[in-house]
């Protein structure tokens, strides 16, 4: 059947640690259907390890699909996910972190009622576990955002929402341990907002991640010691169509919704 919101969710080694995910987002989906919206689940496991193939192996239902791939890449996991997918918008999460009730809906909504190309993101981003942190995340056309502070800092998870067609036009690149590359969803970030996509904040809405205190894919970063891959966002003459951009937003009043 057609679905209108495909939720992706690589997974590799959690084992258990994803049912409190997998809770969260039944129970998003279901908030989403009875207010008309289908929503379907792929699981892709990559590479994985015998604990969360039996986990997974619970849910041969109507609505759940699950493949598995041998990438050993985080972003080519998330690509083959949306090639699968049969959604008109997919909604990304990781397989430890947790779906606040009415994210798959309220994403959903506000991205069918803004006609331009968009990628969403929650209002509150918290993390647990190993930090405790409350962030409220910013809009690309909010007055307070600033292009430039992408140089040194990433201002949006992957956990997001957008239409399939996007994300199949702009993938993620490799980040395996032989390319010596790692950030993939700042290199994401960078790419789309240099093609003009807009990232802005769903209202009323809350992501939780989990950040591990052992073996998290950005502590695997650090130590690896690897490196941001180039962007066309700091290539000059668009950067500088960017940075002009959103100070015509500023400027005209454009909020962060």
């Amino acid at each position: 059947m057609d679905f209108d919101v495909s939720v992706v969710i690589p997974t590799h080694h959690e084992g258990r640690l994803a049912h409190p995910t997998m809770c969260s987002v039944f129970r998003s989906v279901a908030y989403a259907n009875k207010k008309g919206v289908n929503a379907e689940i792929v699981i892709v496991m990559d590479k994985p390890d015998v604990k969360t193939e039996e986990y997974f192996s619970r849910y041969k239902e109507p609505g759940v699909l699950i493949k598995t791939v041998n990438f050993g890449d985080l972003g080519f996991t998330r690509n083959f996910g949306v090639s699968v997918s049969s959604g008109r918008y997919i909604a990304f999460l990781d397989a430890d972190d947790l779906f606040g009730q009415n994210w798959v809906y309220e994403s959903f909504k506000y991205l069918e009622n803004n006609g331009n190309d968009i990628i969403a993101h929650p209002e509150y981003d918290v993390t647990f576990e190993a930090k405790n942190v409350i962030f409220r995340q910013t809009s690309s056309c909010s007055p307070d955002f600033k292009a430039e502070k992408l140089i040194e800092y990433n201002f949006w998870s992957a956990l997001c929402t957008s239409k399939k067609e996007i994300l199949l036009r702009y993938p993620y690149d490799a980040t395996t341990f032989s390319h010596g590359f790692g950030f993939e969803d700042w290199h994401f970030n960078c790419e789309t907002l240099a093609a003009g996509i807009e990232h802005r904040i769903v209202p009323g809405t809350v992501i939780f991640r989990r950040k591990k205190k052992i073996d998290s894919l950005l502590e695997s970063s650090d130590r690896l010691n690897r490196i941001v891959r180039p962007t066309s966002l700091f290539e000059p003459l668009k950067f500088k169509s960017v940075m002009l951009d959103t100070a015509s937003k500023r400027s005209n009043g454009l909020n962060d919704q």
